[in-house]
């Protein structure tokens, strides 16, 4: 983390000079409101946004390395050590995003009365891929019921050894 902290703001900053940081209000345990700061990887702030709705917002090039490399989650580690969220959790959502979700899902709000985690379930099972889609938004969420349902020591460490697996291998976007 400390290695590669220094090396990865220099490179979003030499790009377009922009800020190498954003700062994302998300949903926490029991629907609080957590602030994720998480390394930039597009043009802006993509707040409650699916990837293939209207935005003028793009990847970057450094962007597009950061993801698939899961890098730009490394700043997430704040939110952990200050207790916010942990490693293994059902993802964290953009607040914008949640209040979309709430409307259209029943028993979305469910998935709040756990911590939020770095990986998930979800995560691992959805091949990382976050959901573009009321559909797909499903999907993730009886991911996460069956995570809570199931919680114990013994999946937090298959979902672990599966992120693990899924960072060597830079699956994902």
């Amino acid at each position: 983390f400390i290695v590669v902290y220094p090396f990865t703001v220099l490179a979003i900053w030499l790009e377009d000079r922009g800020s190498p940081f954003i700062i994302q209000d998300r949903v926490g345990e029991r629907g609080r409101s957590i602030r994720v700061k998480k390394f930039r990887t597009m043009t802006g702030n993509q707040n409650g946004v699916w990837i293939g709705e209207e935005s003028p917002l793009r990847i970057t090039k450094v962007g597009s390395f950061l993801r698939k490399s899961r890098i730009d989650e490394l700043p997430q580690i704040i939110s952990i050590l200050l207790g916010e969220s942990s490693l293994i959790g059902p993802r964290p959502d953009l607040t914008g995003l949640r209040d979309r979700l709430v409307q259209e899902i029943p028993y979305y709000e469910a998935r709040y009365i756990v911590k939020p985690g770095l990986s998930g379930w979800a995560q691992v099972t959805q091949e990382g891929l976050p959901p573009q889609s009321v559909d797909e938004t499903k999907l993730r969420l009886s991911y996460d019921f069956y995570y809570i349902k199931h919680r114990s020591i013994w999946l937090d460490i298959l979902i672990a050894l599966k992120t693990i697996k899924t960072l060597s291998m830079r699956v994902g976007v």
